[in-house]
């Protein structure tokens, strides 16, 4: 299947001259545990300290990325940017969109500051990784994570583990064309179960996978509650999430590329899902990624 390249009017270059103005604002601060990010005053005192240090070039990449994700495909690529090993820098661009959240501190999955490899991806139900299924991150949260950003510390050393983004425009379109408009309308206004992590309180939240302008999905979290909680579902519903699930993972207009070292990939969570390609060298894979989520409203 051919996939949509990332298109060039989301991708910025970040010139040599401001990365290292933005490393040497970062290497500055002292070096903090990745626990203590939790706290909104140091992700507050991180952002500051870096941007008072250089302002018009701090302020320039996060202009960028904001105008960027505001429109289709609602993410940003950067390259050219040097992060720092602490991870200031990281937090401080997240800052300035809002609060870094992230599930109670426990290594290896949860952490604010979180690093992800192959070796402790989800295991499929039917073979591969949960992360080879387009979705949205973090629905097993309260209440919705707006941005996600990840930095590409090593691509996987065979090429493989390629990203793929797909938006609700292209979604909408989908399944207006294979479903029909009636099974468009019952995503928009049939909300489904979605399982809540035990570090949010456990249970189940209701939801709409589709809205005018968002969407929520993750197939695995929706079968979880329906399973473990005992939540029920029209036949219908049922139906068009399986026939949901099947146009978005054949869909030609996902976007295909492969993030090399240093990349920062920022997305609007509501109105992408994403996913990564198989990698042959599964556990042994030295791909190496950063995330953060950050939500919008967390600036406390």
């Amino acid at each position: 299947m051919i996939l949509a390249p990332f298109p060039d009017t989301a991708r910025t270059a970040i010139s040599s001259a401001l990365a290292r103005e933005l490393l040497a604002a970062a290497e500055r601060l002292p070096l903090y545990d990745n626990h203590e990010f939790y706290s909104t005053a140091l992700q507050s005192l991180v952002h500051d300290s870096i941007r008072e240090a250089c302002p018009d070039g701090f302020d320039f990449v996060v202009n960028l990325i904001r105008k960027r994700v505001a429109r289709w495909p609602y993410c940003a690529l950067l390259s050219g940017l040097r992060f720092d090993e602490g991870n200031r820098l990281f937090v401080a661009i997240n800052r300035a969109f809002g609060g870094l959240v992230g599930l109670p501190f426990q290594k290896p999955r949860a952490q604010l500051v979180h690093y992800i490899q192959p070796a402790t991806d989800i295991r499929g139900a039917h073979g591969g990784r949960e992360v080879e299924n387009l979705h949205t991150d973090a629905v097993d949260q309260g209440t919705p994570i707006e941005f996600i950003s990840m930095i590409c510390v090593r691509p996987d050393q065979g090429g493989e583990g390629r990203s793929r983004v797909l938006d609700v425009d292209a979604v909408r379109d989908e399944v207006k064309t294979h479903l029909g408009t009636d099974t468009l309308e019952l995503l928009e206004t049939e909300p489904v179960p979605w399982q809540l992590h035990e570090g949010c309180g456990g249970g189940v939240k209701w939801q709409r996978v589709l809205t005018e302008s968002g969407m929520c999905w993750r197939r695995y979290t929706i079968n979880l509650a329906l399973k473990e909680n005992g939540a029920k579902i029209s036949d219908e519903m049922l139906t068009a999430l399986d026939d949901f699930g099947r146009v978005v993972a054949a869909s030609t207009r996902t976007m295909d590329f492969l993030m090399r070292e240093g990349e920062l990939l920022f997305s609007d969570n509501t109105r992408t899902i994403h996913a990564r390609t198989a990698i042959v060298a599964g556990d042994a894979s030295d791909r190496l990624m950063i995330r953060s989520w950050v939500k919008a409203s967390g600036t406390d």
